[in-house]
């Protein structure tokens, strides 16, 4: 859909109120769905972010066109708690290497706590 087109539809010319939220981000996700579709490729964290990038560019474009604009928190929030949900779903390959790379942050920082305490006890060397 066209920028022109989301607003009318959605009634947004005078901005995003609380109430029309979901229904924007609703609209928003089905934009990303199709932009990322149109790639073709599945499981693929480039083509997902380019996705992304051009509802970025969607969205700016909307909030250039409405009264009072659309704040740049709401992006962030959009991004936290839908896009990065869409992401996990459409790019398993991502998603499990993030898995894998916080498991092993983890990993080390329990290791460089039980260092640090054992130092700090007098144990010696504790791996």
């Amino acid at each position: 859909m066209k920028t022109k087109e989301i607003i009318a539809t959605l009634h947004i010319e005078n901005g995003v109120k609380a109430k029309d939220q979901k229904a924007f981000f609703d609209t928003m996700l089905a934009e990303l769905k199709s932009g990322y579709e149109k790639f073709g490729n599945v499981d693929s964290e480039r083509h997902f972010d380019a996705a992304v990038k051009d509802l970025n560019g969607k969205w700016k474009s909307i909030s250039n066109q409405i009264k009072g604009g659309i704040s740049d928190g709401l992006w962030n929030f959009f991004y936290a708690t839908e896009i990065v949900a869409m992401k996990k779903q459409l790019c398993p390959t991502w998603a499990n290497r993030k898995r894998t790379e916080h498991e092993r942050y983890e990993e080390r920082k329990r290791k460089a706590i039980a260092r640090r305490e054992a130092k700090a006890f007098g144990y010696g060397d504790v791996e």
